[in-house]
């Protein structure tokens, strides 16, 4: 069985090893709702809003939300 003559170094392999795990761009949309840049096939992060429809409440809406609820106690 044939042997290689030259032993491969650490760093030599591990350059050749990086071409495999490098980093890949996805191509991004646009949320056709408030114009932000949105990955396919993912609700928009900064709206809420998937194809259209309003599929789940933003951080900044759930926070209104809670404060509102807040205020109500308070006053009771």
């Amino acid at each position: 069985m044939p042997v290689p003559k030259k032993r491969r170094t650490h760093s030599r392999t591990r350059t050749n090893h990086a071409y495999n795990f490098r980093a890949q761009v996805k191509a991004a949309g646009v949320c056709k709702n408030c114009g932000a840049p949105v990955l396919p096939h993912v609700i928009c992060p900064v709206c809420g809003y998937y194809k259209g429809r309003k599929v789940k409440k933003t951080k900044l809406e759930k926070r209104n939300a809670r404060q509102a609820r807040k205020a109500e106690e308070n006053k009771k």
